[in-house]
């Protein structure tokens, strides 16, 4: 058994020790004078050698040392014509989310190769998502193994919606939004009544205790939240570890025409008028408008808001992820004069990425016309596009301000 305990030994220190040797290519150019000056017929292992190491040392788009920039490696069969990469980095307009078709273009690194390279310069704590345009279709970068589910991709549907993750090395990463196998996870419910059209799913906490009281978080866009954002691993993860109180979740889907169902909709407003009557009605909630939260992101941030000046009443904690909050100019006019104040207490959470143009400064404007209508603001603004990622990440810290776990007595409400 000592015998065993000291091969383990020296096995971990080899790993270990392999895994602080400092990469074979130090920076890209390395790479570059390597590949140039091999054989044609060495250079595919070069470029094996490149990926190798890179998987070990950081992966692709690869980080240059000392803040000097990102490279963006595609590796195709030497027959392309064109390369480019596209993403949050570069949109259709400033009153655009969606990026452009018109990329970066992607230099080959040697005439006939099939490598082919672009540098761009990212603040070093961004996260973007992007996708490469070979001859003029999408695809996500082959070597990078972090992939999203992309709305903002130019070709939606199928492959499309498939877009790598550039996550630079500063990146504050929560780590409450990856998924464990460690803790006990919650139970989702599936409204099964004739009204509940668009679906309703529910998530109760894991050690759901029908003698307790819970608050609810309500989301717009409830199949993103279940299915993109992963709002129930999140929530498994926050509970678990004590940081915020245990919580309901009722997460509603949005109708076929979402833009209409979130355009300031009154349909949408009574809808959740309905739905809150039955969670209150068949769960033991905490049936008070501060211990009701109602999140969106992009449009569902917009529904937010028209849902903190219609249900007043009903809500009182709001979270608006990169919200878009177009809207006719006479329904903001009571907010932006001054004349409507929102509901007591109501607290808000807004976010914003320095690469959603209109949707940032319209973030940084809401903030002051929140304030000053007596809400109590926390914002977020990050180095990132229009991304489900991007709201993924922050969703922790919202949940933490909103719902932070507490001495309380067993189903008894905390004191605010």
């Amino acid at each position: 058994m000592k015998l065993l305990g000291t091969v383990l030994s020296l096995v971990c220190l080899a790993a270990a020790a392999r895994a602080q040797e400092s990469p074979a290519f130090p920076s890209f150019e390395d790479f570059t004078r390597r590949y140039r000056q091999a054989p044609a017929a060495e250079r595919a292992d070069v470029l094996r050698a490149l990926v190798a190491d890179r998987r070990a040392h950081g992966g692709f788009p690869i980080v240059e040392p000392g803040d000097a920039g990102v490279v963006f490696v595609y590796a195709g069969s030497g027959d392309e014509k064109t390369v480019e990469v596209i993403g949050d980095f570069r949109t259709r307009s400033y009153n655009s989310v969606f990026w452009s078709n018109q990329g970066v273009p992607l230099e080959r690194l040697v005439a006939g190769a099939p490598v082919f390279f672009a540098r761009m310069a990212i603040e070093p704590d961004a996260r973007l998502d992007y996708q490469f345009a070979v001859d003029g279709k999408y695809r996500p970068d082959p070597l990078n193994e972090r992939a999203i589910v992309s709305g903002a991709a130019p070709s939606p549907g199928g492959d499309g919606e498939k877009a790598s993750v550039l996550m630079m090395p500063r990146y504050p990463l929560a780590p409450a939004t990856v998924p464990r196998a460690d803790v006990a996870h919650g139970q989702m419910i599936v409204v099964d009544e004739a009204w509940a059209m668009p679906k309703v799913n529910i998530y109760l906490p894991a050690g759901y205790d029908p003698g307790r009281r819970y608050p609810v978080v309500y989301t717009a866009d409830g199949r993103q939240w279940r299915e993109f954002i992963n709002l129930p691993p999140i929530l498994d993860n926050l509970i678990a570890d004590g940081s915020i109180e245990p919580l309901i979740a009722v997460m509603i889907d949005s109708a076929a025409d979402r833009f209409d169902w979130y355009q300031l909709n009154s349909a949408y407003a009574a809808y959740l008028d309905k739905v809150v009557a039955f969670v209150d009605a068949h769960y033991p909630t905490r049936a008070r408008p501060e211990d009701r939260l109602h999140i969106g992101s992009s449009a569902g941030g917009r529904a937010t808001l028209s849902i903190a000046l219609d249900r007043p009443a009903l809500f009182a904690r709001f979270a608006m992820f990169s919200p878009a909050l177009a809207a006719p100019p006479h329904y903001y006019e009571p907010l932006l004069t001054g004349k409507r104040r929102l509901g007591a207490g109501a607290r808000i959470f807004l976010s914003a990425g320095s690469y959603e143009g209109f949707i940032l400064d319209d973030a940084h404007l809401f903030e002051k016309v929140l304030r000053r209508a007596g809400a109590r603001v926390r914002t977020t603004f990050t180095h990132e596009g229009h991304s489900f990622g991007a709201t993924r990440n922050l969703v922790p810290e919202m949940l933490i301000w909103m719902f932070p776990a507490r001495l309380t007595g067993r189903g008894s409400a905390p004191s605010r």
